[in-house]
Formats: structure tokens, C-alpha cells, sequence
């Protein structure tokens, strides 16, 4: 009986002084890519880069895509300031271009995380626009709230 206690012990004060923490590592994501003049993208390749390695879709007959929220155990000694950077990217691959958007950053402590969910209208322009740095492909996904591109996709 006393084998069993002293670890469990250990683990009950290891849980209670917040040296493991149970945090969102990839936001939950619905889209829409659209093109130019407003009709869906089918087929295109949808990457959700918030670590590595990320997670691929493809968007469907009506450009919708879908990300599940993942969520991870971690464990951190809580010596100094403990920051969290908070990254999420959107790679699109449609049409025979590559796009890589910016969708959130930030930093937090070792309990925050970035939006839990979010939701994105892609519309891709007419030409491919000039991508110097990771990142910073210009406007072409705006925020949208979570429910109503759940909504529309109901609707269709």
C-alpha cells in the first residue's frame, strides 16, 4: 500500500503547484476559398500550420474546409517567465498558386492560447500576388465568426 501511495503523491502535488498544463495547440478552423468572382474552389489543398508539422485538408465541392481543435499535455518547470508564442498559418494550394496567410499570433503564459476557434472567407485574386516572407500573402482571408461559416455550410 505504502508503493502506491508516495507516487501518487508526487503526481497530486506535481498537478496542483502548475508545473502541467492541459492547452490548445491548433485552434478549431472552418473556411471557404472562394475565387475572384465569388465561386467555390474545389479540390484545393488547405494546410493549418499552428505546429509541426500541421494538418492538411482538402476543401470540398463547395470550397468549405475544416480543422479540429487539438488540444496536448505539457509539462514546464516554472523558473523565470514562462511565454507561449502562439502561431497560426493557413497554407493554400489551389489553382496552380501557393498562398500563405497570417491567421493569428501572440503570446501568452503556459495556460493561453490563440483563439479557440475562428473562421475564415478566403477569396483568391485574379493574379498570384508576390510572397517575399512567410506569412504575408495580403488580404485574401478575412476573419469571419466561427458559426457563420458553419451556418452557410448548413444552408448549402
Amino acid at each position: 500500500m505504502a508503493k502506491r501511495f508516495w507516487p501518487g503523491v508526487a503526481l497530486l502535488a506535481l498537478l496542483q503547484s502548475g508545473c502541467v498544463a492541459y492547452t490548445q495547440s491548433q485552434p478549431a478552423l472552418e473556411g471557404r476559398l472562394l475565387d475572384s468572382s465569388g465561386k467555390p474552389i474545389p479540390a484545393a489543398t488547405i494546410t493549418l500550420k499552428s505546429h509541426d508539422p500541421g494538418t492538411s485538408t482538402v476543401t470540398d465541392s463547395k470550397g468549405f474546409f475544416a480543422f479540429a481543435g487539438e488540444h496536448e499535455w505539457s509539462f514546464f518547470l516554472p523558473i523565470g517567465p514562462i511565454d507561449k508564442i502562439n502561431l497560426s498559418r493557413l497554407l493554400i494550394n489551389a489553382q496552380g498558386q501557393q498562398y500563405d496567410v497570417l491567421l493569428s499570433y501572440g503570446i501568452s503564459g503556459p495556460y493561453g492560447s490563440g483563439p479557440s476557434e475562428t473562421g475564415v472567407l478566403c477569396t483568391l485574386p485574379q493574379a498570384q500576388l508576390p510572397t517575399p516572407k512567410e506569412g504575408t500573402t495580403p488580404d485574401i482571408c478575412k476573419h469571419v465568426p466561427y458559426k457563420k461559416i458553419e451556418e452557410s455550410r448548413m444552408a448549402e
